[in-house]
Formats: structure tokens, C-alpha cells, sequence
């Protein structure tokens, strides 16, 4: 019962926040019912593309956030970074992973030499 008299008086509010539509939507239902069951599958067929183009929105997004992802995490393994995830074990357990050698020099052992020197002191004070 409850149920019913909030629907009705949503109905009421309706009505009474927009007098000059229910008119015309009635004018219409009474006049021209075909037209009236037109405009409904209009709408209807407006709200289903609404939802079938919010859903494919929220799809592509997903799309481009989880390559975006995917796209981040490779240019880390290339610059020498790796995920590590947590392994269910024992507290206290320890893990040793293996690091990547070092890259190669960029100058070669043939640039520069080496310039022997011996460090004199000043007893100027």
C-alpha cells in the first residue's frame, strides 16, 4: 500500500511540474493513438541507444586504460624495472630475485688517460 501512494503522488508531482506536456502527450493519446504508441518506441529506441552508447564508452575506456597499463609496465621492463608481486608465504621468509647485469659502458677504456700527480703542501700561513 505504501508502494502505491508513492507512486501516485510522484504521478501528481509530475503532472504538476510539467501541466503543458501531460496536455499535450494526452491530446495526442486521444487524437492520434497510433502516433502516441510512435513517439513511445521513439523514445524508447532513445533510451536503449543511450545505455548502448554509455556501455560501449565504458568499454572502450577500460580498452585504453588496461593497454595504457600494459604499455607502462613494458617500457619498465626495458628501462630494468620489474614488478614484483607479493608471494603468500610465511612472514618473515626472505626471497633473493636476481638483478640484471649492469649495461655495458657507454665510453670506451681507450678515452682519457691517466695523469699521475702528487699532492705538494704550502707552508705559506
Amino acid at each position: 500500500m505504501n508502494f502505491l501512494t508513492k507512486l501516485l503522488d510522484s504521478i501528481v508531482d509530475f503532472v504538476k511540474r510539467m501541466p503543458l506536456f501531460v496536455i499535450v502527450v494526452l491530446a495526442i493519446a486521444i487524437v492520434a493513438p497510433s502516433l502516441l504508441g510512435y513517439m513511445f518506441y521513439a523514445l524508447l529506441a532513445l533510451v536503449v541507444l543511450a545505455v548502448l552508447s554509455f556501455a560501449i564508452f565504458a568499454w572502450r575506456l577500460r580498452r585504453v586504460q588496461r593497454d595504457m597499463h600494459e604499455q607502462f609496465r613494458r617500457a619498465g621492463e626495458q628501462a630494468g624495472y620489474r614488478q614484483y608481486r607479493r608471494r603468500s608465504g610465511n612472514e618473515g621468509d626472505v626471497s633473493i630475485h636476481a638483478t640484471p647485469d649492469m649495461p655495458e659502458k657507454r665510453v670506451s677504456d681507450d678515452v682519457g688517460e691517466y695523469v699521475d700527480f702528487k699532492e705538494e703542501k704550502n707552508n705559506d700561513k
